[in-house]
């Protein structure tokens, strides 16, 4: 289940599945991305670059660079949330921040840096695009409202928009 917040952060909520356990006896890392990639097609449908929009234009957004922090475990069964805010965001990129926790104990579990491009598929090959003006006004507009809010005290590492 994914929602879009007031503030226009992302929560999406899911359940760790037996599936999802490694040999370790916890959640394998890349489900850790699974479930931030999830919260990323939740923003990116909010912000209109949702399938519609992909199949209209041949635009969407690429992953350019991610970081990872790991904090504690998850279990199956555990029930989990990914809240996302936008911390950055110019023509054509878009810094994300998520923190996936545990809901039982509100448990920080994994931190998420994510530097996201828009790109046109059409044509020979892949390139940036800026993005159309309603998805940068909502995007500064969830940046300007995830302002508001204490910055994120941990970090997944060191990760933005490079200013030229």
């Amino acid at each position: 289940m994914s929602r879009v917040a007031a503030d226009r952060s992302i929560r999406v909520e899911t359940e760790v599945r037996p599936d999802w356990i490694d040999f370790n006896g916890h959640m394998r890392d890349a489900y850790f991305m699974l479930v931030v990639s999830w919260a990323n097609d939740a923003l990116m449908e909010a912000s209109g670059l949702g399938p519609a929009y992909l199949s209209r234009t041949g635009c969407t957004l690429y992953n350019l660079e991610n970081h990872v922090r790991f904090l504690k475990e998850a279990h199956a069964g555990d029930a989990l949330r990914v809240e996302m805010r936008v911390l950055d965001c110019d023509s054509k990129r878009v810094h994300l921040f998520a923190e996936i926790g545990r809901t039982s104990d509100d448990a920080a579990l994994a931190l998420n840096e994510a530097v996201l491009l828009h790109v046109s598929q059409r044509g020979e090959r892949v390139r940036a695009a800026e993005m159309p003006a309603e998805t940068r006004a909502w995007m500064e507009a969830a940046k300007a409202e995830a302002s508001r809010r204490p910055p994120p005290v941990l970090r997944a590492g060191p990760i933005g928009l490079a200013r030229r």
